[in-house]
C-alpha cells in the first residue's frame, strides 16, 4: 500500500482560477488586463509556469492584494511539491547528517584521522563518532568540564568538546606511574628554571609522565582557540597543550595554569589565556590558576621590585640580567610584562623564542 503524503501541495494556478470565478472574469479578460498573451495566463492556472516577482506585482494590482501574496502561494506550492517527492529514507538522511555535524566537526575529524568513517555510510559514521565521543548514543552528553563555561566566559563548542575528546583517546593510550601529587609540586619548583635552555625544557613531558602526569600535544581544530586543558581519567591527569602560539611565554604560562587545575583536581578547557584576551573576565578557578602560574613563573615580588625599580624603560639589557637572576628565559620576562601592561605587545618580540619544533616527535 502507498503510505499518504503528508502534504497537499495547492496550486497558485486553482487560487487564481477562484479569484477570476468570483469577478467573474475569463482568462482572456486577466490576459487583457495584465496586457499578458492568453496562453501565460493558462500556464499559470495549470501550474506549468511559476509566478515570478514581476507577475505577482502585476497580480497584486489586478486583485487589490499584495505581490507577497501570490509569491508566498508560489514558494509554499514549490516547497511542498519538492517534499512531497521526497521518500521517508531521504529526509531521514539529511536529519541524521545534521544531527552528526551538530555533534562535532565530522568532516574534520575524518580529514584529521581522528575517525575513521566515509559520509556515505551514515551507521558507520554514526558508530565512529560515538566511539571517538565515548558515548552509547548522540543523544548522550560527551566529555564535559564540572558542569561549567570556559575559562573566558564562553561556553564550550562541539569542536572543542570534539578536541578535549581526541586528547582523553590519545591519553587512554599512554601509560605513566601512579599520579604522585607530592612529586608533582616538587617538579612545580624546579621546572620554570628549565625554560633557560631548550635541552632543559625537553625534559618536561618524562618529568610530568614520572609525577603521573600524561602530557598530549594536540593541534586544536578550526575556530576552536584552545590553548590548553586538564582533564581527569579516574584518576589519572592529563594535561593538553595545543602549541597554538609558538612562544616561549605562552607554552610556559599555559602548562602551569594547567597544572594549577591538576593540583586543585580540577577540569579545564582553557581558550586564549594570555595575550589580548587578559581584559575579559574570568571565574575565581581561572583566576586562582592564572595567579598561581605567574607566581610559579616569577615571583610576584620579585616582578614587582623589578617594575618599580626599572619603568618606565625596560631595556633588553634589564630584562636579560633580571631573568638571568632568577633563572628564568626572558621571553617569560617579557611575557609577564605584557601580560600585567608595563609594555605594549610589540616590544622584545625577538626574545620570544619558539618551542615547538622541541616537542615535534610528540605533536599530534
Amino acid at each position: 500500500m502507498t503510505p499518504l503524503q503528508p502534504y497537499a501541495p495547492i496550486l497558485p494556478g486553482d487560487v487564481l482560477d477562484e479569484s477570476l470565478r468570483r469577478l467573474g472574469w475569463s482568462q482572456r479578460d486577466l490576459a487583457a488586463v495584465l496586457g499578458r498573451p492568453v496562453q501565460a495566463v493558462n500556464e499559470i492556472i495549470a501550474g506549468k509556469k511559476a509566478i515570478t516577482p514581476e507577475t505577482a506585482v502585476a497580480l497584486a494590482d489586478a486583485f487589490g492584494t499584495s505581490p507577497t501574496y501570490w509569491l508566498e502561494l508560489e514558494s509554499r506550492y514549490r516547497l511542498d511539491v519538492l517534499r512531497s517527492k521526497r521518500s521517508p529514507e531521504q529526509e531521514s538522511a539529511i536529519q541524521r547528517r545534521a544531527k552528526l555535524f551538530s555533534k562535532a566537526p565530522v568532516s574534520e575529524l575524518i580529514k584529521r584521522g581522528w575517525i575513521k568513517a566515509d559520509l556515505n555510510d551514515l551507521n558507520q559514521t554514526e558508530r565512529a563518532l560515538c566511539h571517538f565521543l565515548n558515548v552509547s548514543s548522540l543523544d548522550e552528553e560527551p566529555l564535559r568540564f564540572a558542569a561549567r563555561k570556559s575559562s573566558r566566559g564562553e561556553p564550550h563548542t562541539p569542536a572543542q568538546i570534539a578536541w578535549a575528546c581526541q586528547v582523553r583517546n590519545i591519553a587512554k593510550r599512554r601509560r605513566s606511574p601512579k599520579y604522585s601529587p607530592q612529586r608533582l609540586v616538587h617538579l612545580l619548583d624546579e621546572m620554570p628554571s628549565w625554560s633557560t635552555t631548550e635541552a632543559d625544557t625537553k625534559k618536561v613531558p618524562a618529568a610530568l609522565a614520572s609525577a603521573g602526569v600524561r602530557l598530549v600535544f594536540l593541534e586544536h581544530l578550526t575556530s576552536t582557540r584552545i590553548d590548553g586543558g586538564a582533564l581527569w581519567l579516574d584518576e589519572v591527569p592529563v594535561i593538553a597543550l595545543t602549541l597554538r602560539y609558538d612562544r616561549v611565554d605562552w607554552f610556559w604560562f599555559t602548562l602551569l595554569h594547567e597544572l594549577a587545575h591538576i593540583i586543585e583536581h580540577e577540569d579545564s578547557l582553557d581558550l586564549q589565556l594570555v595575550g589580548n584576551d587578559a581584559q575579559h573576565s574570568i571565574d575565581a578557578e581561572e583566576e586562582r590558576a592564572d595567579t598561581q602560574a605567574s607566581e610559579w613563573l616569577i615571583p610576584q615580588s620579585e616582578i614587582q621590585q623589578f617594575v618599580e625599580e626599572t619603568k618606565p624603560y625596560y631595556s633588553r639589557d634589564a630584562v636579560l640580567e633580571f631573568a638571568g637572576h632568577l633563572h628564568r628565559h626572558p621571553g617569560i620576562v617579557v611575557g609577564q610584562l605584557q601580560k600585567r601592561g608595563e609594555i605594549p605587545y610589540s616590544h622584545h618580540r625577538n626574545l620570544l623564542t619558539r618551542v615547538r619544533h622541541l616537542f615535534t616527535e610528540d605533536y599530534e
